[in-house]
């Protein structure tokens, strides 16, 4: 499979039901990608299969062992109930910056409009317990970025993080949350 294919859909449910597997990480994830014609042949691999594409025995027995109760066809409908969007590493709108970390993520999940219209990100980040100092300089820093097209960056916590979405959004500007958990509707914390 080419670098720069866009994967149709049902490669993509196959892609993402492989990544629910814990232990095909980013490595794995491309090893599998550049051994297997598409995604589906390689959910339905054999042991030596796997083995031919570089992948550990031990880690592709696990696989095979678990993968019935991995459903790609429930993953996808859960996917689309909850409104979550999966990009892939070879898509336009996966971030550039993120592709030249050490093993970027295969795939990122997200909800809500891709643009490329700003060319300029800032994270805000900051305590939960915030001064009445702190939310004002919040305040006042994203309102002056906002005007400027910088999207504003920041982990949607409680306190510094809330201020910095809300001003950007108050502003008219365009914010971006980073989530350390899932993006269903029970994970989102705070809701």
């Amino acid at each position: 499979m080419s670098r720069g294919e866009q994967l149709n859909s049902q490669n993509l449910k196959y892609l993402v039901a492989l990544g629910h597997f814990p232990k095909f990480g980013p490595r794995r994830l491309e090893r599998i990608k550049n051994y297997f014609p598409d995604f589906k042949n390689a959910f339905t691999a054999s042991l030596s299969e796997f083995k031919q594409a570089k992948i550990e025995e031990n880690i592709a027995a696990e696989f095979m062992a678990m993968r019935s109760d991995i459903d790609p066809d429930k993953i996808w409908q859960w996917l689309e109930n909850e409104g979550i969007k999966v990009l892939t590493i070879t898509d336009n709108h996966y971030p550039q910056l993120l592709k030249e970390i050490y093993d970027p993520p295969q795939l990122l999940y997200y909800q809500g409009q891709l643009e490329n219209s700003h060319d300029y990100n800032i994270a805000v980040v900051g305590t939960r317990k915030y001064t009445a100092y702190g939310r004002q300089i919040t305040e006042k820093i994203v309102r002056e970025l906002v005007p400027n097209k910088i999207t504003i960056v920041s982990g949607l916590a409680h306190g510094i993080d809330t201020i910095a979405h809300n001003t950007c959004l108050e502003t008219g500007g365009r914010t971006i949350a980073v989530l350390g958990s899932g993006l269903d509707k029970q994970s989102i914390y705070p809701s």
